[in-house]
């Protein structure tokens, strides 16, 4: 284990520390959407298995919030962590990372070569960087290694989204590299043989920090740049939530359920007419503004989870996120027979629920 009473280790912590002051300056006014997003993350951090309803409990647990495993799902699938596969082999690289870290904080120099090489990998399936790995990584090593975390920057950390969180994590690595004066990469060392050679320097030192800080520089203007494009997502997320909002609204029993109801009138318009029933002439303006409000619905890709009245046979796990009403399942095994009363609600574009389908236990 690290020992954190040491000169050097001690040096590196420090400056992991002034790392997060710089990231707490720039990042401005936190969000508390960040705070639970990253406590959920960390949660994972202590059983790769932890799904939704395990993570709700955790956090709910220790924070005192009011989650349901629906509200985790969908932070999941904003997060991109819904696959629970691919969500495991993410941690699985975040804790190699976080080992391999520790090993070069104490100076190892091949564990720091192995670090370079393994920060850089793509944990996920799709061969692609996650968005969120560095942040994952940067969790990682204050859960797993709590005693490096001297100046309690676990609850800063939490502060940060994906950009910030991902630069931190190039800080913390750099500072190990400068306190060991472990070899740069590539770049880094190109751009301090230019400045020898174009400065006639001959203070390696002032070489080396010159170069540190033109790293620090460029740095900084790419977390600027996608600092940008993480602003232009919350904006389309944001967009997202409201639609969610104001159909979740529409559907609620406060305004009497509006969602669920055209689908019965449109059901029992249909059912007259196919049994050749003339409407009455004054209820035609009605129709029309049913009509209308349905198609509205549709163009707005919201649709219906399941058929209204429809009856299924269905075990616990079917109706574990559905509202259901009915005796307890004894087994996980025994079957029941429900009808759908409400057949709850989706946004087709970001499959995000809206509402939950409301099952009833059929005597």
């Amino acid at each position: 284990m690290v020992d954190v009473k040491d000169d050097k280790v001690k040096e590196v912590l420090d400056g992991m520390h002034e790392a997060m002051q710089r990231m707490l300056k720039r990042g401005g006014k936190p969000k508390e959407d960040y705070i639970m997003e990253n406590r959920i993350l960390a949660a994972i951090c202590s059983n790769y298995e932890n799904g939704p309803t395990r993570c709700a409990d955790l956090v709910n647990d220790k924070y005192g919030y009011n989650l349901c495993a629906d509200e985790v799902i969908q932070i999941f699938r904003s997060l991109k962590i819904a696959n629970p596969a691919e969500r495991k082999k993410i941690w699985q690289w975040a804790e190699s990372v976080a080992s391999l870290f520790v090993e070069a904080l104490s100076g190892k120099k091949e564990a720091f070569e192995k670090l370079e090489k393994r920060r850089k990998e793509t944990p996920a399936f799709n061969g692609k960087r996650h968005d969120s790995q560095e942040r994952i990584a940067a969790i990682m090593i204050y859960r797993k290694y709590p005693k490096l975390d001297l100046y309690h920057d676990i609850d800063n950390l939490y502060l940060l989204g994906n950009t910030f969180s991902r630069y931190f994590f190039y800080d913390i690595v750099d500072v190990v590299c400068e306190v060991y004066s472990f070899p740069q990469s590539h770049d880094n060392k190109k751009k301090g043989q230019a400045l020898k050679s174009e400065k006639q320097m001959s203070y390696e030192q002032a070489i080396k920090r010159i170069g540190q800080l033109e790293n620090r520089l460029d740095r900084t203007n790419t977390m600027l740049s996608e600092l940008q494009d993480e602003f232009a997502q919350q904006l389309e997320a944001g967009k997202v939530k409201e639609l969610a909002d104001f159909f979740a609204k529409l559907n609620s029993e406060k305004y009497g359920c509006i969602l669920d109801e055209l689908l019965v009138v449109k059901k029992g318009v249909d059912e007259l007419r196919k049994n050749n029933f003339e409407l009455p002439i004054e209820i035609n303006g009605l129709l029309i503004m049913v009509k209308k409000l349905i198609q509205f619905v549709r163009d707005s890709h919201i649709e219906p989870i399941m058929k209204i009245n429809a009856i299924r046979d269905v075990v616990a796990a079917d109706v574990e996120f559905c509202n259901y009403e009915g005796t307890p399942f004894q087994e996980p095994e025994e079957t029941k027979k429900v009808r759908v009363v409400s057949p709850g609600w989706i946004y087709k574009d970001k499959e995000l629920q809206i509402s939950r389908p409301k099952v009833k236990e059929e005597e």
